[in-house]
């Protein structure tokens, strides 16, 4: 396979995961939904903590360093907080 094949499938593999992050930020929107109707803050350490968990396991599991996975779900969850904030708490324009 050349050098250009395989950086097409990596840009395929890019694409897919940047789709899955936009499924992920949709679902933090319902998630935003639920909390709101509940009552609920944003953010919810025990649930960070579980997520965290599961994918550390999952990535020593499949010999990815667990690292490196936590960082990227660490900013996916801040993602996701985000998202839902701003979904509870829209900002205003600026009006001039």
């Amino acid at each position: 396979m050349s050098l250009d094949a395989v950086r097409n499938e990596i840009q395929k593999i890019d694409e897919a995961i940047i789709d899955l992050v936009i499924e992920r930020q949709m679902l933090a929107v319902r998630i935003a939904q639920l909390k709101q109707e509940r009552g609920l803050p944003i953010r919810d350490e025990e649930q960070r903590r579980v997520v965290l968990d599961r994918a550390i396991a999952h990535a020593a599991g499949r010999e990815i360093d667990p690292v490196a996975i936590q960082e990227i779900f660490e900013i996916l969850i801040g993602m996701n907080e985000e998202q839902q904030q701003e979904y509870i708490s829209p900002k205003k324009g600026i009006r001039g």
